[in-house]
């Protein structure tokens, strides 16, 4: 689907973004960024935006100020026609062709009358733990069936305990969502797989994740994959989903649909859909259906696919608090951050532009997830040891005295200490205790040398000193560029991690780090968030 943005604000209001269906455009004040906004509030990767063949996905670069759709700060959303997206102050018109919009139309009249409905042969509301089956879908609990009946409970068990690990132990809420569909594919085997999001305030429906099961050629092995072609993505049965919904029931249908005059309806021999619920609402569906396979489901597939709706309900939501949790806890850290660089009018927004340099590095080095929280929790809160340093010395124009340089050269140790009372973040004290250690062994507070050295301190290390240097003193001048580059090839392997040194060089060489004089030449305020 081909969409576009239009800019509502800003040095470029007006400006129009095409957007590819398949491809990945960031937004943000980085030179980096595919689309590069100077404007304040903005932060150095904002968010981005990924084509997905029939939609886009909008993700939240965990920018400082929060990425809005519609006034609504979000993590990450599939946009329609219409969406208004705001960064800061630069505002964004999501356009795409109506037709192709990822939400459906739910409007409750589809419960009344409706044929799809009356093609629904069992429903079960799932809580109750039992199935009342209906006339044709008794099975067969003679003795002889017994070993099959037992192999089908044990696979049931089975499943649901994978489900229960795979989904529990994932934070983004995207990978939950296309987990547990990875799951219903490789579970219940439809041709086709969807979860769907319901919006009681508009009442639509909203396709988060659509998978399709193709036969391989040549092969009775199935593959599974993202739908691409618009038309597949839109049809399913809508009246039977919403009626899963609003009934809070797990629904099986057979093959009516061609009688049911619904286009989305088209071709589909057996359905179901149960409800995904959290402990207090029904917050969407999980729908599968046949088009290719002439076998029906039979109660034990929905009985399974509802345990799995159930799981998927507790874990999106689970992933969702953990997401507003993340999105507080990161504010609570900014705004300590803030009270302690309050006192230094020289360093208001350092943390927050060693986060920035620290976060490019360790993207360039291609680190794990985990380890990218922990530098970019380690930038954030390398200077927190500062919070016992008398304001007289951190604000003191000319040079410290050798005391004074004792007092200082306490704050990664202090800082350390404030964060061991917090549990679980290892890697980002090392990363705030040990940033003033030297490759060579001469640095502080435990005199670590070479790998020693926690990776995260020495990448936080390097961007804390291209900070100090390229920053405004009253008893200096900042260095530029050039000058940065030859400090730190002067300086590899000696004070700074030769490795990190290499990629920070390489970075500065293309301008994809820009240092804080030259932040301020372009009308940026060095003193906000860039990051």
């Amino acid at each position: 689907m081909k969409a576009e943005l239009v800019i509502r604000g800003g040095k470029r209001d007006g400006e129009v973004i095409g957007l590819s269906p398949h491809g990945r455009i960031t937004f943000g004040r980085s030179p980096s960024c595919d689309q590069q906004f100077v404007e304040e509030n903005i932060s150095r990767t904002h968010f981005a935006l990924e084509g997905k063949g029939s939609f886009f996905l909008l993700t939240d670069l965990q920018s400082s100020a929060g990425t809005l759709v519609n006034g609504k700060k979000v993590a990450s959303k599939i946009l329609h026609p219409g969406d208004l997206i705001t960064a800061g102050p630069i505002s964004f018109d999501f356009k795409a062709p109506e037709a192709v919009s990822p939400k459906l139309s739910a409007n409750s009249a589809m419960l009344v009358n409706d044929p799809a409905i009356s093609s629904i042969k069992l429903e079960k509301n799932f809580e109750d733990g039992s199935f009342a089956l209906g006339d044709n879908e008794v099975e067969d609990n003679s003795p002889a069936n017994a070993p099959e009946l037992l192999g089908r409970a044990r696979k049931a068990l089975q499943t649901i305990y994978q489900v229960g690990n795979l989904i529990h132990t994932e934070e983004s809420l995207d990978r939950v969502c296309h987990t547990i569909m990875d799951v219903v594919m490789d579970v219940i085997k439809p041709d086709r797989g969807f979860l769907v999001m319901y919006h009681p305030e508009d009442k639509t429906l909203e396709p988060i994740v659509v998978r399709r099961r193709r036969l391989t050629s040549g092969s009775a092995r199935t593959s599974t994959r993202m739908l691409r072609a618009v038309d597949d993505e839109l049809q399913l049965c809508k009246p039977v989903v919403l009626y899963s919904i609003k009934k809070a029931m797990a629904v099986i249908s057979g093959e009516v649909f061609p009688e049911t005059g619904d286009a989305n309806s088209k071709h589909i021999r057996s359905a179901m859909s149960v409800p995904v619920r959290t402990n207090t609402d029904v917050i969407g569906a999980v729908y599968v259906d046949n088009v290719d396979t002439e076998a029906p489901f039979a109660a034990h597939h929905l009985e399974l696919l509802a345990a799995i709706g159930r799981q998927a309900g507790i874990a999106i939501q689970r992933a969702r608090l953990f997401e507003d949790m993340e999105g507080l806890f990161y504010s609570c850290v900014r705004t300590l951050v803030s009270s302690i660089e309050a006192k230094d009018q020289y360093t208001h927004g350092h943390s927050e532009r060693v986060t920035a340099f620290a976060v490019t590095i360790a993207e360039e080095m291609a680190l794990d997830a985990e380890t990218l929280d922990n530098v970019r929790l380690g930038g954030l809160l390398h200077d927190v040891g500062k919070i016992g340093v008398a304001e007289k010395i951190l604000t003191k124009p000319s040079r410290l005295t050798p005391d004074e340089i004792k007092v200082i050269r306490q704050h990664p140790a202090r800082g350390g200490e404030i964060l061991s009372h917090i549990r679980n973040i290892p890697g980002v004290i090392a990363a705030v205790k040990h940033h003033h250690e030297m490759y060579n062994g001469l640095g502080y507070p435990d005199g670590l040398s070479g790998q020693e050295i926690p990776q995260t301190a020495r990448i936080v290390a390097l961007a804390d000193a291209f900070d100090a240097m390229t920053s405004n003193r009253s008893y200096r001048r900042n260095f530029d560029v050039g000058e940065a580059v030859a400090e730190f090839t002067r300086c590899s392997g000696d004070q700074f991690d030769p490795e990190v040194c290499e990629v920070m060089i390489k970075l500065l060489k293309e301008g994809r780090i820009i240092p804080c004089n030259e932040l301020f030449a372009r009308g940026i305020d060095v003193t906000k968030s860039i990051y």
